[in-house]
């Protein structure tokens, strides 16, 4: 019987290396910009031909190469980065596997000019198809030009695998963007069928080099957002809630340097705006990491574009609490001056102006609302709010320094909205929308830490469900016990609920528990387990939150501005309605013609 198992030739062992790292033009773009930079360039020139499949040239001002460098960087696995197994675990350049100019020698006909600083002359060398062709001396500047010409000439069904001319150079100018954003102090120069599309000036500030890549009407509204812990070290810019795309191709991460893909962290940007943002839109964003080399690991992909952290639980917590601070900090509220928007008329408030002193007697709706549970730490219940007016002529406490609690509360207007006001205007904040990002952040936390706080019930809760439910009790068991539920089973299809959240009443429980169950046996929810969660809690959130047409005390009010204060993200409510508004002073005086 004939051997069946043979070697492959070197010429087809290159041909399959090159399908794993040399994809598409944009592919080599990468690599060959990366091997400019770890020669230590201080400029370099792309220059692009019918988006890279005619022609891609790459020039720097590196330190170039000697005739026995230049012969081994087309050798696979010949490399300048790492000697030894320790050097993988430290990674400080953005190659090292030394399989990039082999790959590309492969699948295209290459030619490299290189020329050592301190030298007057080097070498070109063209190999075509994975063959060396020859080697000549040349003269001319210290640096490395490599050009690749006929990307896929002989290999047609990888050509057949590309897009559209539009499509490939779009990629290009994506590849060409990543590695400048990690290395602004380099200038690069982009061409295309000899038309020079961008010109990046050197500059050690990145918000500069993010302006000449995205452009000023994209980064004019961006937001700084740092963080620094574990030794980790996070620095960029965000968009604020209000700006917003239907694309996500403005998140960049760059770690140490590189542009790298990461499952955790794109999720955990997009959660930072959970809630903030309309469904399907996505936030701007650029984060620069510092990361000790030793925790970070490149060597899981073959194009080195997605990384793997040691300890990712350290890098996701740094970033979240830097996300947390950048967007709490959009808050445009200031109490300074205080003393400035003490009414004069405080004292004579209940005669001339009793909606100061009265809110809901003078500006309630008629319509009656059952009034649910006082709000947690209020200090005060809210049975005969309604009838008890909160004392608004006296001055507001002034030991608090919030951006919400800090500024004069006026009172409550409808029975659902409150008003305060401080230097930058007057702001109306939504009662139930407020409490209800209050309440999902408990219990995002909470969920966090180990699970949602639960209290017994006396008497249980009876849930009848249809006789196909009890299948999506068994779905929904692990996240409701999560959040702070507990049941056993009843007579025939019915559960009897022995313990609900902390934060809700039995009633309120009860809704939502129905809600949950309806929401999920209609099909609207999905299979994904995350989102299943976030579901959950935003609907505990909603039927735990004080309602609209509910009357608060003067006390509930300033327990609620005050829990606004300590949010990470106090602008929308879970669902994505904005929470408060500002009428700006200066919008006031436009109306008054006063501007």
């Amino acid at each position: 019987m004939e051997n069946r198992i043979k070697i492959l030739s070197e010429m087809l062992i290159n041909q399959i290396a090159a399908g794993e790292v040399v994809e598409r033009p944009a592919s080599v773009v990468k690599e060959l910009l990366e091997n400019a930079v770890d020669a230590g360039a201080s400029e370099i020139r792309l220059e692009i031909q019918q988006a890279g499949t005619s022609q891609i040239l790459v020039t720097d001002n590196g330190q170039g190469m000697t005739l026995e460098d230049l012969s081994l960087s087309i050798e696979r696995h010949a490399t300048s980065k790492i000697k030894g197994l320790n050097d993988l675990y430290g990674l400080r350049t953005m190659g090292f596997r030394g399989e990039a100019l082999p790959s590309i020698a492969a699948v295209s006909r290459l030619s490299i000019r290189s020329i050592p600083r301190g030298a007057v002359s080097g070498h070109r060398l063209e190999i075509w198809g994975g063959e060396k062709k020859r080697v000549v001396e040349i003269a001319g500047i210290a640096g490395t030009t490599v050009e690749v010409n006929d990307l896929f000439y002989h290999t047609p069904a990888r050509l057949a695998f590309l897009k559209s001319l539009r499509a490939e150079w779009s990629r290009i100018q994506s590849a060409f963007e990543r590695v400048a954003l990690g290395f602004p102090e380099i200038q690069m120069t982009l061409y295309h069928n000899g038309k020079k599309v961008i010109h990046l000036l050197p500059t050690k500030q990145r918000a500069f080099r993010l302006e000449e890549l995205w452009g000023k009407e994209r980064t004019s509204g961006l937001i700084g957002a740092e963080g620094e812990e574990f030794r980790i070290r996070v620095q960029g810019c965000i968009s604020s809630p209000q700006v917003h795309l239907n694309t996500g191709r403005y998140l960049s991460l760059i770690v140490n340097r590189r542009w790298v893909r990461s499952p955790s962290l794109y999720p955990l940007i997009l959660r930072s705006y959970q809630g903030l943002l309309p469904q399907g839109r996505f936030p701007l964003a650029a984060l620069w990491m510092e990361i000790p080399p030793e925790l970070v690991d490149v060597n899981i992909h073959p194009a080195k574009q997605e990384v793997r952290f040691s300890h990712e639980e350290w890098v996701l917590e740094v970033v979240r609490k830097a996300l947390g601070r950048a967007l709490k900090n959009l808050l445009p509220l200031e109490a300074k001056s205080r003393t400035a928007f003490l009414p004069p008329f405080r004292e004579a408030a209940s005669e001339e102006f009793p909606f100061l002193r009265e809110p809901q007697a003078a500006l309630a709706s008629p319509a009656a609302f059952p009034s649910s549970r006082p709000l947690q730490g209020s200090g005060e219940e809210a049975d005969g709010a309604s009838e008890a007016a909160p004392n608004f002529s006296r001055p507001p406490v002034y030991g608090e320094a919030g951006p919400f609690s800090g500024l004069f509360l006026l009172g409550q207007v409808y029975r659902s909205y409150l008003l305060a006001v401080g230097e930058s205007g007057l702001l109306v904040v939504d009662q139930h929308a407020a409490h209800e990002r209050v309440l999902y952040e408990k219990f995002l936390e909470r969920r966090r830490q180990g699970g949602v706080a639960s209290q017994f019930l006396l008497t249980p809760l009876v849930l009848e469900l249809s006789p196909t439910d009890p299948e999506t009790v068994q779905d929904l068991e692990t996240g409701l016990r999560a959040l702070g539920f507990d049941w056993v089973p009843g007579k025939g299809p019915s559960y009897r609920i022995t313990a609900i959240p902390q934060e809700l009443s039995p009633a309120q429980a009860a809704e939502a528990v129905q809600e949950i169950f309806e929401t999920v046996t209609s099909g609207r929810e999905t299979a994904d387990h995350s989102d299943q969660a976030e579901r959950l809690l935003k609907t505990l959130a909603c039927h735990g939150a004080i309602k609209a047409g509910q009357s608060l005390t003067e006390a509930e009010m300033r327990s609620l501005l005050r829990e606004l204060d300590r949010a990470e993200q106090p602008s929308h409510c879970p669902h994505g309605r904005p929470l408060w508004f500002l009428l700006s002073l200066d919008e006031i005086e436009r109306r008054f013609r006063r501007k």
